[in-house]
């Protein structure tokens, strides 16, 4: 199963232009500009990528979540899932083969825009890079395990379309990971923490700002695993092998 998502991936490069490419090129514009929006917000000398390189990989690899969504839903629309049953396999191999090259999509982002960052744009973490690195492993299991309960909870592959990749984009641009949350509305700040990118970028800013290590970052991962387990149970609650999906047409 892992081999065809892989096949399907190289003849269709679209999701991971989406959660590279694309993140690449705003990060490379922006960056300049979030220097001085550091500097504002209490980082003076900071570049901009401390905040485009965390933030674009965040509200980038949310768009993970429609990822998963449609490699369970195409089964269901090529009418392909039943047999992916009748082979033998197991929900917890059939669900293990979905995630698995999304998981390889996200973490391969986040290697390709931090060293990215670090080689052209001026990037530094002051703190400890294992802090950013669990930081990002936890993200990318919260986007995956959302993608998952997406797929359990929502009925149609336009659902999954509308809901997450809007879902993306607002709770990417509300938690910070396009400009810093302090440089959002006022009557948009205190609803900010609702948000797992917030968590996210707050623990980044930690690491790669205020110079913090693992333990530093407790508090942001703590919440972020929450999100996870929280997702977690609803696709437990609502996944059913045997539930019907409705696909393009």
């Amino acid at each position: 199963m892992i081999r065809n998502e892989l096949r399907l991936l190289r003849h269709d490069p679209v999701p991971a232009a989406v959660l590279v490419g694309m993140p690449l090129v705003l990060m490379t514009l922006l960056s300049d500009a979030m220097r001085s929006t550091l500097a504002a917000g209490g980082h003076a000398g900071a570049p901009g990528s401390a905040q485009t390189v965390p933030g674009m990989a965040c509200v980038f690899a949310s768009f993970a979540i429609a990822v998963v969504g449609f490699a369970i839903f195409r089964e269901h629309g090529w009418r392909t899932w039943p047999r992916l049953r009748a082979a033998g396999l197991s929900g917890r191999r059939l669900v293990g083969g979905k995630l698995a090259v999304p998981a390889l999509l996200v973490a391969a982002q986040h290697v390709v825009l931090f060293g990215f960052g670090v080689l052209f744009l001026d990037l530094e973490v002051r703190g400890s890079w294992p802090a950013v690195v669990l930081i990002a492993a936890l993200f990318a299991a919260l986007v995956l395990v959302a993608g998952l309960a997406a797929a359990a909870a929502l009925s149609t592959i336009q659902q999954v379309n509308a809901v997450t990749n809007l879902g993306a984009m607002a709770l990417g641009g509300l938690g910070g990971g396009f400009v810093p949350v302090d440089s959002l509305p006022d009557w948009v700040q205190p609803i900010a923490p609702v948000s797992p990118v917030y968590w996210a970028m707050q623990g980044y800013e930690t690491a790669i700002l205020d110079g913090g290590g693992v333990g530093d970052v407790l508090g942001p991962l703590a919440v972020l695993a929450a999100f996870t387990a929280a997702f977690a149970g609803i696709a437990l609650w609502r996944f059913r092998l045997d539930a019907p999906k409705r696909t393009w047409g």
